[in-house]
């Protein structure tokens, strides 16, 4: 067994064959230096996944051939397709990563003659760095490309279980929670033109609620749910073989390589201690304007001074979300009207249980948080990424900047 972490936040390790895997939304792309540097690591999530459309597999018009290594010049080519633009090696740095093993890598040219390695990591399709990519291959690669897809751009951990022998099955208690199993083939079409994309819900999809992931804010995703809205992987999937029949499933509408994800907890906070909310880009926290106690005050940012009103109980409501009740008044964040576009301003209100007064609170790394509100699953944001005293705190669609990125920790 083994076990990947991602680089920038947690420590690479590697375990025993023969447990599941877990995985990162994770790039590993090379600077254009030349072949051979040593790759940088960043923190973006795969977005999406280049060229895939509901009418084209990803090999359509993309330089990509599954019949050719991708070391090979015809297996991925350099003039034309995913190597020429940065969503498209995007695109390669997941493909790379979930096919070949660690410690194998490739590396190519653009157009313009910059190059770039892309290293392995899970090792699901070892046979497509310098062979062919066949049925099995494409299956297992496209699962996992699936299921390292975060359409926010966010990376978060996952837990990993498949019957690819390159990850396998087991638990993990720091997972706990099963969010949902992808399968398919995304380097084809079927019978009547589309791609076959495709997820089920685990029990817990909607715990630990992430941008862009399963149960939160998840525009344009390449895959969808073939049983239904919501539907789950139970009853309309193979379990796993005995004695790990409840780690995922073996077999999904006849692809047999599926890909079964799991999550954190979501974090948990004392309902009983004050917490100081703070931005990453600014280092300011959370305050309301003039320690008013009326509802439909504003709230700021300003340097911390450890005044009641910059302090907050963070309490947990239905289904993963949160309140944040300021100790001066007793009062809790709210968007403004319960509006829905960006640019809305976060006030204080008093709590009547209302979806614009829930907010997931979702690690996103190195101890930030991402706080996005149910209703608009909009994040909480520093009005114009402001770095100075009295800045409005609003909502707008997330993006992963600093100024959606805060620290929650006790108020001293």
């Amino acid at each position: 067994m083994f076990e990947n972490r991602f680089l920038s936040s947690i420590t690479v390790g590697f375990l025993l064959m023969g447990l599941a895997m877990l995985g990162c939304n994770e790039l590993r792309e090379e600077s254009s230096t030349g072949p051979g540097q040593d790759s940088l690591a960043t923190e973006n999530g795969l977005a999406s996944i280049n060229g895939l459309a509901t009418s084209n597999g990803l090999a359509s018009f993309n330089g990509l051939a599954t019949s050719n290594g991708l070391s090979s010049f015809n297996g991925l080519s350099s003039f034309n397709g995913l190597m020429t633009t940065a969503s498209g090696r995007t695109t390669v740095s997941y493909l790379v990563k979930c096919a070949l093993p660690a410690g194998h890598q490739i590396t190519k040219q653009d157009q313009l003659g910059n190059w770039y390695t892309y290293q392995g990591s899970i090792g699901v399709g070892p046979g497509w760095e310098n062979g062919a990519c066949d049925q099995s291959c494409q299956q297992a690669v496209s699962a996992c490309m699936m299921a390292h897809v975060n359409t926010a751009g966010v990376h978060i951990p996952l837990w990993l279980d498949s019957p690819a022998l390159a990850i396998g099955w087991g638990q993990n208690t720091q997972y706990p929670n099963q969010e949902g199993t992808y399968f398919g083939n995304i380097f084809t079409t079927d019978a009547s033109g589309k791609t076959p994309a495709y997820y089920c819900n685990g029990p817990s999809f909607t715990k630990e609620i992430v941008p862009g992931r399963l149960g939160g804010y998840m525009p344009n995703t390449p895959y969808s749910n073939p049983f239904g809205k919501d539907a789950l992987c139970q009853g309309n999937c193979i379990a796993a073989d005995s004695p790990n029949q409840n780690d995922g499933y073996k077999a999904c509408m006849g692809y047999n390589i599926p890909v079964t994800v799991w999550r954190e907890n979501a974090p948990s906070f004392s309902p009983t201690t004050t917490y100081k909310v703070c931005a990453k880009n600014s280092g300011r926290c959370l305050d309301v304007k003039n320690a008013l106690t009326t509802d439909g005050a504003a709230v700021k940012q300003i340097s911390y001074r450890g005044a009641d009103q910059q302090k907050w109980y963070v309490t947990s409501v239905d289904g993963g979300y949160f309140k944040l009740c300021a100790k001066h008044s007793n009062k809790c964040l709210d968007v403004a009207g319960a509006a829905l576009q960006d640019g809305a301003d976060i006030q204080q209100f008093s709590y009547g249980g209302y979806a614009s007064q829930h907010f997931a609170v979702s690690p996103m790394g190195a101890g930030f948080f991402a706080v996005v509100a149910k209703h608009t699953s909009k994040a909480m944001s520093v009005q114009n990424s402001s770095l100075v005293d009295d800045a409005l705190i609003q909502q707008n669609s997330y993006s992963g900047q600093p100024n959606q990125l805060w620290s929650i920790v006790p108020a001293n």
